[in-house]
């Protein structure tokens, strides 16, 4: 329909009416305009909304799955040291679970059972009942002994009714040590953790009273029947929830989360803005009324509506009118290049029902391919009600978000909003979010290897008295006490295999501790959970510590490192404060191989501005600022020099900023870099 047509369309309405239509088209251009903003803003609020809680509840899903595969880890633990003595004494036992528990306030209780029958339990007062207990008397213990023993697995159970009281889930692991006599591989036991699940939550922070989402979790494989809530009203699942899968050691849980209250309506978010649209349309009318009385002669109506059509057509929206009959009134030019192919069915008089079908027959529509009928069936009911907000795929692959409302004369106005930009952001956005979760993942696996060296190893040393050279040595000794006998060799060898594996521990622990700490530190501040102890700190008691901690490595390299601080005092945590030193002069330690490294500090204002120099090998000007982001290095590369997640100097900017401070870097590649932050004074 073209401009012309449009003019001699209302020309024929205006002169039976023209103060009435002018007027009854203002109100309805207002009306639509405000509903599809209205809309438009309401879906972008949503769409952010669910973003950002996306994030909080990946972080509840991360720390549920990291609390379990500890505990899971710590049951792999204790089942390497029965492997390794599978004679262990209740005192052994009792030290041993001590050492792995470290008071760990949801741990109820960690049993053995060697040949199903519970005879090693810590702590042992609370627990004295369960020794004795025989797994084969309860048919329900008994399969689950049979799954996990199938399995060869650690297999995580619950929640479920303890018989201390309470719910709670259990983690067991099959133990199989090898026979003196045959040498075969035969099944020992089991060992078992069982653990609060109220202390469970409280720790993974879902019962937290700060926490803003309303959280449910079921189960699914085993941990809980298919579906059921085991956690949080089921009502959660019913609601739209954001879902994140919960992976543990067997099967998994699924985590739904919804806003404290529900999810926020269009009224609640909006209110202002229909307020004052309320006030602007009310405005609006009065003044039309206003000058429709003083219009005198049809010409003046004439002129000022076919303004609101060109208003309307230079909008950038697609905007199209239908009678109460669904016939086709008027559309704008922006409405018939959204819908190319169905451009010349827009003629006045066609019927709605007419356009849509023919436009599913040329391919308009590229959802109603294959369900075509059903599709028009739809689409024809939307359009009767007009009361609904529908996102539309056509033809070019561009999103139409579209607007339809009912005015008093049973006529339909509708407006096309091209959100194709805005569908694009969202898809980026949940990329970035899996992009995220497959790192986490691979960093998991990251964090798990080094975990199980030291473990092995580390029960392995504890209980060296049943190595077979340990054994060797003793019956050496016994035998041949000459010099240059076999007892020489003997502890040579048990000396070389102990240094060995302690450097493997050494190593493995070391970096495991590194990633697992930036991690811990970097989800508490990600979680605004980070909260600092300041008090009054001596700078140069706290530098001097942490030169101290590195010299011997400094020395390995021939480096000098030594401080220039000067008695400052600093407001500050001083364990925080530490750890960023530790992390920068570390760095420096690190990438310097000739010269020095140097800790320096000098008042500036109300701060003190403390400087980590060193003669190492620089970052590049473009790499200053990258350094400080997360998981981010100045060398990314698969070969890199050094290791690590790359949220060491992120963390490093977060805690300086908690403090009040800032951090900066300046470097010259071959020369060296400086690390340079300030923290406030402490009061005189």
């Amino acid at each position: 329909m073209t401009r012309e047509d449009t003019r001699a369309f209302f020309q024929g309405v205006v002169r039976k009416n023209a103060n009435s239509l002018f007027l009854i088209y203002l109100i309805v251009s207002l009306v639509i305009i405000g509903v599809a903003v209205d809309r438009l803003l309401a879906s972008r609020y949503l769409s952010e909304l669910r973003f950002s809680l996306s994030d909080k509840t990946n972080t509840i899903r991360a720390e549920i799955e990291g609390n379990i595969v500890a505990k899971s880890l710590l049951t792999r633990g204790l089942v390497a040291s029965i492997e390794a003595n599978p004679d262990i004494t209740q005192e052994e036992y009792a030290n041993l679970a001590a050492k792995l528990v470290r008071d760990d306030p949801e741990i109820l209780n960690i049993a053995a059972a060697p040949g199903l029958v519970v005879r090693y339990v810590y702590p042992l007062e609370p627990n004295k009942g369960v020794l004795g207990f025989d797994y084969r008397t309860s048919p329900e213990q008994l399969e689950a002994v049979a799954r996990t023993r199938a399995s060869g697995q650690t297999v995580v159970a619950g929640p479920l009714e303890l018989v201390q009281g309470g719910q709670g889930y259990i983690s067991r692991s099959p133990v199989f040590v090898t026979d003196r006599v045959t040498g075969d591989t035969v099944f020992w036991g089991i060992v078992s953790v069982v653990v609060d699940l109220q202390e469970f939550y409280r720790n993974t922070g879902l019962l937290s009273p700060d926490l803003p989402l309303e959280v449910a979790i079921r189960g699914r494989d085993g941990l809980g029947a298919q579906g059921d809530v085991f956690f949080g009203d089921e009502r959660v699942f019913a609601s739209n929830p954001i879902i994140a899968e919960v992976n543990l050691p067997f099967g998994s849980w699924y985590l739904g989360a919804i806003p404290k209250g529900g999810w926020p309506t269009q009224a609640e978010n909006f209110v202002m803005f229909r307020m004052g649209f309320l006030v602007v349309s009310v405005a609006s009318i009065l003044f039309a009324l206003y000058i429709v009385r003083l219009m005198d002669k049809r010409r003046e109506a004439e002129n000022r509506l076919f303004s609101a059509i060109e208003a309307i057509e230079a909008i950038d929206d697609g905007f199209a009118l239908y009678d109460a009959n669904g016939k086709f009134v008027t559309c704008n030019q922006n409405y018939k290049e959204f819908y190319k192919l169905s451009e010349d069915l827009f003629v006045p008089g066609n019927s709605f029902e007419y356009i849509i079908r023919e436009g599913v027959r040329r391919g308009q529509y590229p959802a109603a391919a294959g369900q075509e009928e059903k599709w028009i069936r739809q689409r024809l009911r939307a359009h009767k009600t007009a009361d609904t907000q529908l996102e539309q795929q056509i033809a070019d692959g561009r999103w139409l978000k579209i607007a339809e409302r009912k005015t008093d004369d049973g006529s339909t106005v509708g407006f096309r909003v091209d959100i194709t930009e805005l569908k694009n952001a969202k898809e980026a956005a949940e990329k970035a979010n899996k992009a995220k979760s497959d790192f986490l993942s691979v960093l998991s696996h990251e964090l798990r290897t080094p975990l199980t060296v030291i473990l092995g190893y580390t029960r392995i040393i504890a209980s060296s008295r049943m190595l077979p050279s340990v054994k060797a040595l003793f019956a050496a000794i016994e035998q041949d006490k000459g010099p240059g006998s076999d007892i020489e060799n003997q502890l040579g060898a048990v000396l070389d295999q102990l240094a060995g594996q302690a450097k493997r521990i050494e190593d493995s622990g070391e970096h495991l501790l590194t990633l697992i700490n930036e991690m811990l530190d970097f989800s508490t501040i990600e979680a605004g959970k980070m909260a600092l102890e300041r008090d009054d700190v001596n700078l140069d008691l706290v530098v001097t510590s942490v030169i101290e901690k590195f010299r011997l490595a400094a020395e390995q390299k021939s480096l000098r490192i030594g401080q220039q601080t000067h008695g400052e005092h600093v407001n500050a945590d001083v364990t925080r404060l530490k750890q960023v030193l530790i992390n920068l002069v570390g760095n420096a330690v690190k990438f310097t191989d000739e010269g020095a490294i140097e800790v320096r500090s000098r008042r500036v204002g109300d701060m003190i501005e403390v400087s980590v120099v060193d003669t190492g090998c620089g970052i590049p000007e473009k790499d200053s600022q990258l350094v400080f982001e997360e998981f981010q290095q100045a060398d990314l590369s698969s070969t890199r020099k050094a290791g690590g997640t790359g949220l060491g100097l992120a963390i490093c900017k977060r805690i300086i900023e908690l403090h009040g401070g800032t951090i900066e870097l300046s470097s010259v590649v071959g020369e060296g870099s400086t690390f340079r932050f300030t923290i406030p004074a402490a009061a005189e």
